[in-house]
């Protein structure tokens, strides 16, 4: 396997999840976006800005000219989440954007990062975990608000996406 080849099935791994992010993201709507994953949890549209945010934070220290051009999930830092639900769903497919563009510079021109994150997998690591434990509560919020996913949703919108299978 070369490296173009290694960089191309790594970022298709990006894609994947941004479009599980994105369909995810859909799911969460004027009604169901204060929904809870606990007691003591974050209200669904919190975990989507905090999504976009956190791509915007590290993307900062990884590619500080990208995450600038960026937009804002939070009226105050990181605790009121702009009121625009369509604007939190916009900003996460461009931050997507974002990342696959800084992570697929770094890796084919071999420059790196500064700060917490100066090897591109481990930033891309980074943020597939991240969003896969989000995506996880949104879900949980969304079944406990009565709007579970089906098991064929889950298999078409994730599932479906990871496995190569026939």
């Amino acid at each position: 396997m070369t490296v173009l080849e290694l960089t191309n099935d790594l970022l298709d791994s990006w894609d994947r999840q941004a479009r599980i992010v994105a369909s995810v993201a859909q799911l969460v709507t004027e009604e169901t976006r204060k929904a809870l994953p606990s007691p003591d949890g974050w209200p669904l549209d919190k975990q989507l800005a905090h999504i976009h945010q956190v791509r915007r934070h590290w993307l900062s220290d990884f590619d500080p000219n990208r995450a600038s051009k960026l937009g804002r999930t939070f009226t105050d830092g990181w605790d009121t989440p702009i009121d625009d639900l369509a604007a939190i769903k916009s900003h996460l497919n461009d931050s997507a954007a974002a990342v696959r563009v800084a992570v697929s510079d770094a890796i084919i021109h071999g420059s790196i990062g500064k700060g917490a994150y100066e090897n591109p997998v481990l930033f891309l690591q980074h943020m597939v975990w991240h969003e896969g434990w989000h995506v996880g509560l949104i879900l949980t919020g969304l079944r406990l608000a009565g709007k579970e996913t089906t098991e064929d949703w889950e298999e078409s919108h994730i599932w479906g996406l990871w496995r190569t299978e026939e």
